[in-house]
């Protein structure tokens, strides 16, 4: 055989090789490729820590994103992931705590105001997402991770389990086996799905009276915002936060002690003439039902 016909005759064995080895090898099925682009999707969100584990905030903003992408396409995933980014970044506290679900709801705002998403979409996603996102028992809320052993309001799993389980509980959901945790119908995208919320409006400026709820644009001791909860939410408050009127996050309060007939004291970094016009002080309690007080004019006090 002369040297170019032994050529053509090994590749031509080859080329018969790797057909072969081709057919040998077994096909995805369709739900294993389902599968392997919701992990794509979900990773570019979701990032463990040092020990592989991520909390229900974190995977409720990456099934976030995920479900834009699913509905809306790679572009409308974009837009949802810089503006959440931003959100976070500006709601970074000097500690480094980030209110991940604040700015998730924050992302999903923006895309209802550029007309990406319509209010009914983005109350289904995140109702979806908010199921999918459960990791405990306690399903009327989100948790993150920070806490000591025992703590109730942490919730993390390992990365590999949480998306195992996510991914599961959205095909329940595709196939009715489930309903969604939530409703869509409030008429605020920004509201809380972590239980029941209430929001208290004032008559001028007054909300309950004394001895209840008291927002005050100068505390005595500090000058700057104080606000002072009812002393049936002694003990069962998660958090306090103001939020502007677009529902971003400006600050979170600082517990400073018990006083006044027993209503728990929460401070803040300025006066209230410092703050804009219409923000809200939200109230999140620890079963997970929120309470959002507004507040027209920080300048002034209401009670």
């Amino acid at each position: 055989m002369d040297p170019i016909t032994g050529l053509i005759a090994s590749q031509a064995l080859q080329a018969v090789s790797n057909l072969t080895t081709r057919s040998e090898e077994p096909e995805q099925s369709e739900s294993e490729e389902q599968g392997n682009d919701f992990d794509l999707v979900m990773r570019k969100l979701l990032v463990p820590d040092a020990g592989n584990q991520v909390n229900e905030e974190e995977l409720f903003a990456a099934l976030v994103h995920e479900r834009v992408v699913s509905l809306k396409g790679e572009e409308a995933g974009t837009e949802f992931h810089a503006a959440f980014d931003s959100a976070r970044a500006s709601s970074r506290r000097p500690d480094g705590y980030e209110f991940i679900e604040d700015s998730t709801y924050a992302g999903l705002d923006a895309l209802v105001e550029s007309g990406t998403l319509t209010e009914e979409e983005a109350h289904s996603i995140k109702s979806e997402a908010f199921t999918a996102a459960q990791l405990d028992d306690n399903h009327n809320a989100l948790y993150d991770g920070r806490g000591g052993p025992g703590d109730s309001t942490v919730a993390t799993s390992d990365m590999e389990s949480a998306l195992a389980s996510a991914k599961l509980l959205l095909d329940k959901l595709a196939i009715g086996e489930i309903t969604p945790l939530g409703t869509a119908d409030s008429d605020q995208i920004g509201l809380s799905l972590e239980g029941e919320s209430s929001q208290i409006t004032p008559s001028g400026n007054s909300i309950d009276g004394t001895d209840g709820f008291l927002f005050k644009p100068e505390g005595d001791t500090t000058g700057k915002v104080v606000v002072l909860l009812p002393p049936d939410l002694t003990g069962e408050i998660e958090s306090v936060v103001l939020k502007d009127k677009s529902r971003e996050t400006i600050e979170e309060g600082e517990y400073s002690g018990n006083a006044n007939g027993g209503r728990e004291h929460f401070r803040f970094d300025k006066a209230g003439s410092d703050y804009p016009e219409d923000i809200h002080v939200e109230v999140t309690l620890k079963d997970g039902s929120v309470r959002i007080y507004d507040i027209p004019n920080p300048s002034e006090r209401y009670d």
